[in-house]
Parts: C-alpha cells; sequence; structure tokens
C-alpha cells in the first residue's frame, strides 16, 4: 500500500466530485430553495439529524461492533462528512456570492 486513502470519498476520484457537488448544490441553492423554502428548512433539519448519527455513530458504538462492521461504519461516516462538508461549503460560497453581487 503506497499510504494513500483508498476509500470512498478519501480517494482521489472520491475528492475529484467535491467539485461538481458543490456546483450541483449552489444550483440548489439559486433555483430551487427561492421557489421551494421549505426544502431549505428540510436540509437544515436532515443536517441536524445526520450529525447527531454521526455522533452516535463516534461515540457510542462499542469496538466489538466497529470491528465486525467497520466497513459499512465507515462508508455511512463519510457519506455524512461529505453530505455536511458540501451543504456547509455551498452555503458559505452562496452567501459570500450574494454579498458581493448585492
Amino acid at each position: 500500500m503506497n499510504g494513500r486513502p483508498s476509500f470512498g470519498f478519501e480517494s482521489r476520484a472520491g475528492q475529484f466530485t467535491y467539485p461538481f457537488l458543490i456546483s450541483f448544490m449552489l444550483l440548489v441553492h439559486r433555483y430551487v430553495y427561492p421557489d421551494h423554502p421549505e426544502l431549505r428548512s428540510a436540509e437544515f433539519y436532515l443536517s441536524i439529524g445526520l450529525l447527531a448519527l454521526y455522533v452516535a455513530c463516534r461515540k457510542f458504538i462499542g469496538m466489538e461492533t466497529r470491528g465486525r462492521y467497520f466497513r459499512q461504519l465507515r462508508g455511512l461516516e463519510k457519506t455524512i462528512e461529505v453530505y455536511i462538508g458540501v451543504t456547509v461549503i455551498s452555503s458559505l460560497i452562496f452567501t459570500l456570492i450574494l454579498s458581493i453581487a448585492g
């Protein structure tokens, strides 16, 4: 092994998808949320729920369970990390664009 992470979004191919995911979320902020503001609050509640699930996975699952279901738990944790990261970054970028553009 060359020491480079190769699991899911840690791989080079996985990291290549980040700009596309962020761009997609920027389009959602621009075109979907103005027409459907209830989806913005749904995204917020989903983020809070996933953050709680992430903390529960990291804090309350014992080592024997972690060993048995390592790949599934790691995949779930990485998916949550990516979702929350993409939504936060796209929200910040969209807010900056709005504050600069007027």
